[in-house]
């Protein structure tokens, strides 16, 4: 094979914006055995990039930018603190965690020269934020919800995460719950019962949980989030069933509400208790996001009026807004 091979790979997948191996066996008159020695090569070096799954794999050349490698100085602590809690998922569906994910996302927002900056930023940005709420691995957002409703029926209401950060948006969980959602992920579902179910089982026992019980969902999915997460969460308490209903089956998703006495109406006409058998001491309901915090504040006040609950009601979001359970519109 001619040792310019590699270059003249590079040249036709730049030329023709993405390559299979079967076209680049046609076009040089190669073997796919030779081709993928090549190819290999080249992922090594980080020339090109793969895209695509089988059968249907293309290779293409990885821009300037994405080869960018700051010639800065991180604070390893700062560097750490990244790596555990970053996750940029690119317009192409690539998930890049930690430090590599954050450069990313600097390059893809063109701030490369402030890489350092933006690092130490990040880290002291969720210090100030997660410090005066967050107690035993999670957030405790029950002022903001009293804040919010006149009257309160949930007991406490705690999230794992944000859903988002001023400046630098999504959080790592808040992005893996949206993708999930909306690509119907099964392995990203896994990757969040991963993350979640240490803190959610630190809660239950905390609050002495007796049954759980999930918000269930508006649009009906072949694969229904909370359904997969149940599943994988695999918890033995006992679940009391809700379920939603619409009138003439048109299905009014709260995210697709804006104002707050719209999501309450939604939340307190559509959502229903089937069990009505047997009553327990504290239950947690258990949900994917809160926005307005209606559909958790509706569903305990009827656990509660039905005798279903006879203590408490505590909620459990994976995430949640930051500022004052503002609407979350994507998930």
């Amino acid at each position: 094979m001619k040792t310019n091979t590699a270059s003249e790979i590079i040249k036709f997948i730049e030329k023709h914006g993405k390559a299979r191996v079967h076209d680049l066996a046609l076009f040089f008159q190669l073997s796919p055995v030779a081709i993928h020695k090549q190819v290999k090569k080249l992922l090594q070096e980080g020339k090109i990039e793969k895209i695509g799954r089988p059968p249907l794999v293309f290779y293409q050349t990885v821009s300037a930018n994405k080869i960018f490698q700051a010639r800065v100085i991180i604070q390893p602590e700062v560097q750490g603190e990244i790596e555990k809690n970053y996750l940029y998922i690119s317009p192409t569906g690539e998930l890049n965690y930690g430090f590599e994910g954050f450069k990313k996302w600097v390059i893809r927002t063109k701030q490369e020269r402030h890489l350092s900056f933006l690092a130490e930023e990040y880290v002291r940005h969720r210090k100030q934020l997660y410090k005066p709420l967050v107690k035993g691995g999670i957030i405790n957002a029950t002022k903001k919800l009293k804040a919010t409703f006149a009257n309160v029926w949930i007991d406490g209401l705690y999230y794992l995460d944000f859903y988002s950060l001023p400046k630098f948006g999504k959080t790592k969980l808040g992005q893996l719950v949206l993708y999930a959602k909306q690509s119907q992920n099964a392995q990203l579902i896994k990757k969040i019962v991963e993350l979640s179910s240490g803190s959610l089982k630190r809660l239950i026992k905390l609050k002495n949980i007796e049954a759980i019980a999930f918000i269930p969902h508006t649009i009906p999915r072949k694969i229904q989030f909370l359904k997969e997460y149940e599943l994988m969460l695999n918890l033995t308490l006992p679940k009391v069933e809700i379920v939603k209903a619409y009138k003439n089956n048109i299905f009014v998703a709260q995210k697709s509400l804006s104002k707050l006495e719209d999501r309450i109406i939604n939340a307190r006409e559509t959502i229903f208790i089937e069990q009505k058998k047997r009553s327990y001491k504290n239950i947690l309901l258990i949900d994917d996001a809160a926005g307005s915090g209606a559909s958790m504040n509706e569903t305990a006040q009827k656990l509660k009026e039905s005798k279903i609950a006879t203590i408490a009601v505590y909620g459990f979001v994976i995430v949640g807004s930051l500022k004052g359970f503002d609407v979350i519109s994507e998930v």
